[in-house]
Parts: C-alpha cells; structure tokens; sequence
C-alpha cells in the first residue's frame, strides 16, 4: 500500500510541470502588445537585466504578468465626442484595478481622452496583482 501511495505521489509530482507549461501554450500574447507592455514589467521586474533575468526564470509567471498587462482590458474608441485618441501603450493598467468589477466589465472614461478604458470582470481574470 505504501508503495502505491509513493508511486501515486511521485506521478503527481511528475504531472504538475505538464499542467503549468498547458496554462502557458492556452494563454495567447500579442507580438505587438508585448513590445507595448515589456517597459511595464520591466520597471516591476529590476530594469532591462533585472528583467531578463527573471523572465527567463519564470516563464508562467511572466506569461501571466504580461497577458493581465496587454490583455485584461481594451480601449473602447470614441466613447465621447471630444478628446484626442488614447494611446494603449501608455496605460499601466494597475492603476485603475480599484474600477475593475468582479462580474462585469467596467468602462472608464478617460479625463482629455475621447477614448475609454473597459477593464475585464475580474472574474476572468488569469493574473491578479
């Protein structure tokens, strides 16, 4: 019996890292936006090496950073008549996490900007800061 228990333990064991790398291969990143977002983490991460380093050390980890960074929120155009066009690039999209809602999107206009931000529920969320 112990044996059976030890061979289980050690099957699970030997299972996780698979199911780590299947959450990698279902989250699908924009080339574009990673070249957008990378100054976010970047910053968060210990500057340019700093964040090599560490992006090269957790890779989920770092595929779930950048996907909450570039894709847990679009830009709604033309929200309000007036404004210039908001660029996406220039979002840290953690400072309006206190306008996220749990079950449903949230739109947030933008002081200036004839654009809007539309947060995903955090419910769907992937990656929480």
């Amino acid at each position: 019996m112990k044996s059976y228990i030890a061979q289980l333990v050690f099957c699970i064991a030997l299972a996780l890292p698979c199911f780590s790398f299947a959450q990698i291969e279902e989250i699908k990143l924009n080339p574009e936006k990673i070249k957008q977002f990378t100054p976010y983490l970047q910053v968060r991460h210990g500057g340019v090496e700093g964040f090599e380093k560490w992006k090269s050390v957790n890779k989920l980890q770092y595929t779930k950073e950048m996907w909450y960074f570039s894709e847990s929120f679009s830009v709604k155009r033309n929200y309000s008549p007036d404004g210039e066009r908001l660029d996406e690039s220039m979002i840290d999209i953690s400072r309006f996490e206190r306008y996220r809602k749990q079950d449903e999107e949230a739109i947030v206009p933008m002081p200036g900007f004839k654009d809007a931000l539309v947060l995903m529920p955090a419910s769907q969320l992937i990656y929480k800061p």
